[in-house]
């Protein structure tokens, strides 16, 4: 039995005023403790350990905070959080223009450590220079400015967003809660054309004009940061990201992009022949992007005899996590999962487990917060709460948060994107449980943001293996296994609709980088601007609208995916290559990779390391060579 539940935060005690409390309490305490370290000996033991603990210490205290007014939200917490962002920048501008810590780390820099801390202390050096350490004073100024006006910005942003989230449509007399993303759901089921047409249009208007628009939001946004990037020095804020990623230039970015998204586009529009035909035979002359996914739907069912609402009887909510997500784990991993009932989350449809090793050696406990309510930001997402490492003798508390339509009463079934976002937030999950660093500050999936959603997007393949379906996919009321036929369907329907989903990632991510490589007006036209970008991307289609448009793009906008929304374009091929490692070199006995030993090794050359060394040589360590952009191609049938 592990120690780390009594870190668990007691949530019920977690209103806004304790949560501020904590936060300001952590803010002071941090810059003391970094403070204190200003004259200590520039060594390991003396500074570097310390200066990680502190970090680590501030973070298990502030990420509760951040976590309710994410996964909650509302007026206090929303107010909490406005009222946070100028005391966050002014402390993060501190740390990052602080000579004396700098000159710690330079004079680190030049002493023969081990491998793992040389590698820590030249990224923290980066991230002083990227930081604004090299600026003078005048210039340190105008970046804390910029930094507090982009906070400010990103706050209003994300809670607009979130708001709009949470505020139905109507379409037909019938209530819809729109997803986050731009086609919804729901379109592919309405059988009336014009109900598709008007459910589309509310969802792609969304943000521009209203109670919730957030053209001056994103605009401004875009504006000052690239006006910071051009205080550090680099031609935009594109040019600033990719100085800390694994992509080697925003040129390289774009060929990605630009290379599958033509595959993509020239793909889509064979299939759009065949779904305009098939609209035709339903009367329908006009074949309009609201139409896409519902004719889509029909086609796969047609190919393939599988439809979502023939899958959703085998798809329960806890059975999926329980015995496709934890039983994979377990098989490759030697992860096993308890179900911690004394413990609680911060809502009580949430439920919380310990993780142990194959040795009964607990991990940490994982909670998991699947609904959607008002107040609670778009989309899925893993947070840390406890990050382990050598310090917690590799204890975590870990979160994974979606955005799954409750039910009133009964059971809640799952369509099958819901099921492989389970697998893709777990597998975040697992890059930080199995995390084996020396430092905090290095652990888990603190790794480039191109390299971060490999452990992730890799955990999807687990959820389509012959053994983990035929371990959850199982009929809610008569307990039969999902009949053969349709696990092959289902199989088969992997790379299925590639080219529309291709179409409007590339679209998104094209977007983003043309935000932040661009030089913005002042009242730049949102609409305008994205017509054009898309059109030079040559991804403008008025059959495939962007995954997001930048009025609701949270990735770009707020703070975490901004230039950045292409990583998980950049991860595929590395996740390409390592499906292919799993099903060849990995494979024992015909399965497929699904064993300890291939386990093993990919959490010693990827999944254990988190950012203790250049993750391209951990990459390299499993698979022997470089990612290639075809792979991708391969991966999505096109």
């Amino acid at each position: 039995m592990s120690n780390i539940e009594k870190v668990l935060p007691d949530f019920s005690k977690y209103d806004a005023a304790e949560c501020e409390r904590v936060a300001f309490e952590a803010i002071d305490t941090y810059r003391a403790a970094i403070t204190s370290l200003e004259e200590a000996p520039a060594s390991i033991e003396d500074f570097l350990i310390p200066f990680d603990k502190a970090d680590f210490e501030f973070e298990c205290a502030i990420s509760p905070v951040y976590t309710l007014i994410s996964a909650v939200g509302g007026p206090d917490l929303d107010a909490l959080e406005e009222r946070l962002d100028e005391p966050l920048t002014k402390l993060q501008t501190w740390l990052m223009t602080n000579e004396a810590l700098y000159a710690k780390f330079v004079e680190l820099s030049k002493q023969d450590l081990d491998a793992e801390s040389t590698y820590m202390v030249s990224e923290q050096i980066k991230e002083f220079r990227l930081g604004g350490i090299d600026l003078d004073a005048d210039g340190r100024k105008a970046l804390e400015e910029a930094d507090l006006k982009i906070s400010q910005l990103a706050t209003r942003y994300g809670q607009t967003v979130s708001k709009m989230l949470a505020t139905p449509v109507t379409v037909a007399g019938k209530e819809y809660a729109l997803n986050n993303f731009t086609n919804q759901l729901a379109l592919t089921e309405l059988d009336d054309p014009q109900a598709r047409a008007e459910l589309l249009a509310k969802s792609m208007e969304r943000g521009f004009g209203g109670e919730f628009d957030t053209r001056a939001i994103l605009t401004e946004m875009a504006r000052q940061r690239n006006a910071r990037a051009k205080l550090l020095g680099f031609n935009n804020h594109a040019e600033v990201v990719l100085a800390a990623e694994m992509a080697p230039s925003t040129q390289a970015v774009y060929q990605l992009l630009s290379d599958v998204s033509k595959a993509a586009v020239k793909a889509s529009q064979v299939e759009e022949v065949e779904l305009a035909r098939r609209a035709l035979d339903d009367g329908l002359e006009q074949f309009q992007a609201s139409d896409w996914l519902y004719y889509q739907e029909k086609q796969k069912n047609d190919a393939l005899g599988l439809s979502s609402q023939a899958l959703k009887p085998y798809l329960e909510l806890w059975n999926v996590l329980e015995n496709g997500v934890f039983f994979a784990a377990n098989k490759i991993y030697g992860v096993n999962v308890k179900r911690r009932t004394d413990l609680s989350g911060w809502d009580p449809s949430m439920r919380v487990y310990e993780i142990e090793d194959e040795a009964s050696k607990s991990l940490g406990i994982f909670l998991i917060d699947p609904f959607t309510r008002a107040g609670k930001s778009g989309g899925a997402w893993m947070d840390s709460l406890v990050q382990g490492y050598l310090g917690t003798d590799y204890e975590s508390i870990i979160i994974n948060c979606a955005n799954f339509e409750p039910v009133e009463d009964g059971p809640k079934f799952l369509v099958w994107d819901e099921v492989e976002t389970l697998f893709h937030e777990f597998g975040h999950a697992l890059h930080g449980f199995l995390s084996k660093t020396r430092y905090a500050s290095t652990a888990g999936t603190a790794v480039p943001r191109d390299f971060v959603e490999l452990p992730s997007q890799l955990n999807e393949m687990w959820a389509y293996h012959p053994a983990v379906i035929e371990n959850f996919a199982r009929h809610f009321d008569t307990g039969e296994v999902m009949p053969n036929q349709m696990r092959v369907q289902l199989r088969d329907s992997k790379t299925f609709g590639q080219a529309h989903a291709t179409v409007e990632f590339c679209a998104s991510a094209l977007l983003d980088q043309a935000w932040y490589s661009s030089d913005i007006r002042e009242g730049e036209d949102v609409a305008r601007f994205e017509a054009a970008a898309l059109e030079k991307a040559g991804v403008a289609s008025d059959l495939i609208p962007p995954r997001y448009r930048s009025t609701y793009f949270p990735h770009a906008f707020t703070v975490g995916y901004d230039a950045g929304y292409y990583s998980y374009m950049w991860a595929e091929a590395l996740v390409a290559e390592c499906e292919n490692w799993f099903r060849t070199v990995a494979t024992i006995d015909g399965d497929g990779g699904l064993n300890r030993e291939a386990g093993r090794q990919i959490t010693d050359a990827i999944l254990s390391r988190g950012s203790s060394r250049d993750p391209r040589e951990s990459f390299r360590e499993l698979i022997g060579h470089e990612a290639s952009a075809a792979a991708i191609l391969s991966r999505r049938g096109l």
